[in-house]
């Protein structure tokens, strides 16, 4: 491994271009980051190149930097550069040669090859594949990276890769079969959403309309619709103003830790949406919690991490809160059985992994009791969401309907 060059910080990095050749006169291309060419120069050097030419790439307006969102690496991505990784390592390859194998062969997207490219630069630099992966949060999160550290330092790396692997397969899995399974009660009520709006503002002021000018007594349904088109249409432009401020102020409060915090509590105790969440997060708590501690790394810097790893900020100060417990000497179980988010069989299995010392295998197959427990709790849901769904549109445009025909016996009546 070449030796590493302090940058000063104070200095900022620029990306060279640079052409070289091996000990074996092997012509060679990359690009290293440095604050001036004579230190890009010196690191192309310590990778054990001659260097032919180092000159400061172009800079350019790059989509990815000013649209980080659009450019996100997907976590397949991930999990096959993981499974190919460990592969090429354990075949002898060495980890330099198999990242540039990897950068060309298996990266699809533009940006998890751009990753790649940067970490390989960083390596040949003198960096450490833990520290270059790091750098790149967008595709591996901090969980990853320190747990690859810890397999870098006990020659484990082929063995942390797999088992990373497994482990964002089986997160990507669950969130994939919850979004497939909410799309089609998300569709029904969209599409129905938008029909009776067309039909409220479009067709309904012209039906009403000629309703209204026979002088007929008219049937309750149709005068309550007539008196609903009739605010829809004169304050039509009212209606788009305020939901648009009520969209603006939703979105203000979620952003605020108060605001957050309430939604999330709102998620997790909602009757028909709440179980398969907090069956989800507790699966994602023991399954996160197994790997790592098979991996080899400290309960303390677990429990230091596993916050992060939710989105739920309930759920996230609940971790905070067993971590502080953890470091007063408590273990898990005790400060888990004060909270009422953790359930009783949870903090049980947790204590006796702990007695037994077998944590890892206890906290594996509560993960998989409450994995197969938030898919049947998500397809309960959706079961019972579609439906309700179904029936509340055709209630809403049964109702549209009548409010029309009942007039139109009414003015037949009336003309007979």
């Amino acid at each position: 491994m070449a030796g590493t060059f302090d940058i000063p910080k104070q200095q900022k990095e620029l990306t060279y271009r640079y052409v070289a050749t091996t000990h074996q006169g092997n012509e060679v291309k990359g690009t290293v980051k440095a604050t001036n060419e004579i230190a890009a120069e010196r690191l192309v050097i310590e990778a054990g190149y001659n260097p032919i030419s180092v000159e400061a790439a172009p800079s350019m307006f790059s989509l990815e930097e000013a649209l980080p969102t659009f450019f996100q690496v997907k976590p397949r991505d991930v999990i096959v550069f993981s499974r190919q990784l460990a592969t090429l390592l354990r075949s002898g390859i060495s980890l330099l040669n198999a990242l540039e194998i990897l950068q060309e062969q298996v990266a699809t997207s533009r940006a998890f090859r751009k990753i790649l490219g940067d970490i390989v630069s960083d390596i040949r630099a003198g960096g450490s594949f833990p520290q270059a992966i790091s750098k790149h949060p967008r595709a591996f999160n901090d969980i990853y990276c320190r747990t690859i550290a810890v397999g870098e330092q006990s020659g484990s790396l082929e063995t942390v890769l797999h088992q990373m692997a497994d482990y964002l397969e089986k997160q990507t899995a669950m969130a994939t079969k919850i979004g497939r399974a909410l799309t089609y009660p998300i569709m029904v009520l969209g599409i129905g959403v938008g029909v009776v709006i067309l039909l409220m503002t479009m067709v309904m002021p012209n039906l009403m309309g000629m309703f209204t000018a026979m002088n007929v007594e008219l049937p309750l349904p149709t005068r309550i619709l007539i008196g609903i088109t009739n605010i829809f249409s004169t304050y039509t432009l009212y209606f788009l103003i305020a939901g648009v401020l009520l969209v603006i102020v939703v979105l203000w409060l979620v952003k605020q830790p108060t605001g957050r915090r309430l939604l999330d509590r709102l998620r997790l105790r909602l009757p028909l949406i709440g179980p398969p969440i907090l069956m989800g997060e507790l699966a994602r708590f023991s399954r996160t919690l197994s790997v790592l501690i098979g991996t080899g790394v400290k309960l303390q810097e677990i429990m230091e991490m596993i916050p992060q790893s939710t989105s739920n900020t309930v759920m996230r100060d609940a971790l905070k809160r067993v971590h502080e417990g953890l470091l007063l000497g408590e273990g898990l179980a005790e400060p888990m059985h004060r909270m009422d988010i953790f359930p009783p069989l949870l903090v049980q299995m947790v204590a006796v992994g702990e007695e037994s010392n077998t944590l890892d295998f206890t906290m594996g197959v509560v993960a998989d009791f409450y994995e197969t427990t938030a898919e049947e709790k998500t397809s309960a849901m959706v079961g019972m969401i579609g439906p309700l769904s179904t029936v509340a549109i055709a209630l809403l445009v049964g109702f549209i309907a009548l409010s029309v025909i009942m007039p139109m016996y009414t003015l037949t009546g009336a003309f007979g």
